[in-house]
C-alpha cells in the first residue's frame, strides 16, 4: 500500500510539472525564427545609426562635388580623384555612367584669401563617385516627383515591383512666397528639426537623413534612378544647411543593404 502511494504521488507530480513548464514551448521553437523576428525589430529601430555609419566609413566608398576648393595649409581635396573614379552626368535628357575626364585649374579665393583649385569636368556632371560594383554605361533614372519634401508631405515613386514612399517630417517655423529667375512664385519654409524617412514596400520606415536646422534652404531631390544596377531605387539629395554651403547625399541601395555617402563644401565668406 505504501509503494502504491508513493507511486501515485510520483506520477501526480511529474503531470503538475509538465503542465506548468515555462520552457517547454520555448525549446520546440526554431532559433531561425526568433532570430529573424528580432533582427527585423533592430532594423526598424536601428536602421538610422547603421546607415549613419555607413556613410563615414570611407572604405566603403566616396563620393565628390565637381566646384572649387579652397586649399587650406596645404591640404588639397583634389588630391583623391584619379582615373578611377566614376562620372555620373546628364545628355539631353538621360543619365550615364563613365570614368571621369576632367581637370584641376589653380586660382585663388578672394573671399577666404587663400588658394583654390577647381575641378572642372568635361561633361555636365552631376556627381564623381568612387565607389566599388559600378559599371560604365547608360543609368536607369526616373522623373522627379516634387523635388522638396516639406514636413507632412510624401513622395511616393515605383521602380519595377518596388513601391518607396518618401516622408518629411519637421517643424516649420515660418513661410513666405519666392519668386524664381523665371518670374515663378512658389511657397517656402523656413524648416527646424527635419527627417526625411522612407518606407520601402511596406516593410519597415528608416530615416534616410535629418538635420537641425535649414537657414534660408531646403533639401532637394537632384536624382532618381537605379546607379549600381541592383534593380532597386538610388537617390541623390542636395541637402545643405545655409546658402553657404554645398552639399550633396546618396542613398545606394547596395542590393538591399543600404549605403549612404555624403560630401559637402562650405564658401562662405
Amino acid at each position: 500500500m505504501n509503494c502504491y502511494s508513493a507511486f501515485t504521488l510520483l506520477v501526480g507530480l511529474l503531470l503538475i510539472q509538465a503542465c506548468h513548464s515555462p520552457t517547454t514551448n520555448k525549446e520546440d521553437t526554431p532559433i531561425d525564427s526568433v532570430a529573424t523576428k528580432d533582427s527585423s525589430a533592430l532594423l526598424s529601430k536601428d536602421s538610422t545609426d547603421l546607415l549613419i555609419s555607413a556613410s563615414a566609413d570611407s572604405s566603403k566608398g566616396q563620393i565628390f562635388l565637381v566646384r572649387s576648393y579652397r586649399i587650406w595649409e596645404k591640404e588639397d581635396p583634389t588630391a583623391v580623384l584619379n582615373k578611377d573614379w566614376f562620372d555620373l552626368y546628364e545628355r539631353e535628357g538621360k543619365y550615364y555612367l563613365d570614368k571621369v575626364e576632367y581637370e584641376i585649374k589653380d586660382g585663388y579665393d578672394e573671399c577666404a584669401q587663400v588658394p583654390s583649385k577647381s575641378v572642372e569636368s568635361k561633361r555636365n556632371s552631376l556627381l564623381f563617385l568612387h565607389i566599388k560594383g559600378l559599371k560604365t554605361g547608360p543609368v536607369e533614372s526616373m522623373r522627379i516627383n516634387h523635388s522638396e519634401i516639406w514636413p507632412k508631405e510624401s513622395v511616393e515613386y515605383n521602380f519595377g515591383k518596388q513601391h518607396i514612399i518618401l516622408k518629411g517630417f519637421g517643424d516649420i517655423k515660418s513661410t513666405e512666397v519666392q519668386t524664381d529667375e523665371k518670374g515663378h512664385e512658389k511657397i517656402f519654409h523656413e524648416v527646424s528639426k527635419y527627417k526625411l524617412n522612407a518606407t520601402f514596400g511596406g516593410a519597415h520606415e528608416m530615416t534616410l537623413f535629418q538635420k537641425d536646422q535649414y537657414e534660408h534652404v531646403f533639401m532637394s531631390t537632384q536624382f532618381v534612378g537605379d546607379i549600381d544596377r541592383d534593380g532597386q531605387l538610388d537617390f541623390i539629395f542636395s541637402n545643405p544647411g545655409n546658402y553657404e554651403e554645398e552639399a550633396l547625399l546618396l542613398f545606394l541601395s547596395n542590393g538591399g543593404k543600404p549605403l549612404i555617402f555624403e560630401a559637402n563644401e562650405q564658401f562662405d565668406c
